[in-house]
């Protein structure tokens, strides 16, 4: 897998609304009104026709969802529509050079990024720099699949040729839950040789509504699945993986 910087010198990026964070927002205000709701209903204050709050609490689940409602409803607004309330704040453009990149006044350079995360179910690719960490969210920004492989094209190559010095000179590197060294991958105390890996590749995965990307790992005819998300630098990863491995 290799990644080339973009051709462009300079790009920039529009800011866009992020539509799909609406239903998200959406569904985090019903459960709490379905909740403010259930806990009005005794004052005489109904928000919702009395027999429908009757039936949610006959309802096998009704106790259960005026337990958890309001805390699922603020954590489904604060994790999965955060985009939007970062919208609002947002400058008009991000722009993209060989040097770096530039959101509004925050400047980060190329150089300065030691690790990234791929975070495929919220759209983000959090990169951890000198002075931080930023999180750059596609979904704000126009040409998402091309800023994504602007940013991977500058970062990755940077970042690989450190792997490869250190892979070299006998020193692991850890991904994560994964660690890479001459002798080949260790996962959870076990070491799968260069000889021993079959294949790798990506999947992406839909379990209860909710995408996520697996990255699997084939030895010896066992496959091995890790969240993309949990393996630090995981573009890396699979860079030398792909230069490393035969075919």
């Amino acid at each position: 897998m290799v990644y080339t910087p973009a051709p462009l010198l300079k790009r920039s990026h529009a800011l866009i609304f992020p539509s799909y964070t609406l239903f998200w927002l959406g569904m985090g205000l019903v459960f709490i009104y379905g909740v403010a709701a259930i806990l009005l209903a005794p004052t005489s204050v109904h928000l919702l026709p009395r027999f429908v709050v009757e039936s949610l609490l006959q309802s096998a689940f009704g106790y259960f969802f005026l337990l958890v409602g309001i805390p699922c409803g603020i954590y489904v607004i604060g994790w999965r529509a955060s985009d939007l309330f970062v919208w609002t704040r947002a400058p008009g453009a991000l722009t993209v050079d060989d040097q770096g990149l530039r959101d509004g006044t925050t400047r980060l350079a190329w150089r300065d990024v030691h690790t990234l995360v791929e975070q495929h179910q919220e759209q983000r690719v959090v990169l951890h720099h000198r002075d931080g960490t930023y999180r750059l969210r596609l979904g704000l920004w126009s040409d998402a699949d091309a800023l994504h492989h602007a940013v991977l094209g500058h970062v990755v190559p940077r970042l690989l040729e450190g792997v490869g010095r250190q892979v070299a000179a006998g020193e692991p590197v850890r991904f994560g839950p994964l660690t890479l060294s001459d002798a080949g991958l260790t996962h959870k105390g076990q070491l799968m040789r260069w000889e021993d890996i079959e294949s790798i590749r990506l999947q992406d995965e839909l379990d209860q509504g909710a995408a996520t990307r697996e990255l699997i790992i084939v030895a010896q005819g066992k496959p091995r699945k890790i969240d993309e998300a949990k393996v630090i630098s995981a573009p890396v990863l699979l860079a030398y993986l792909s230069a490393r491995l035969p075919g």
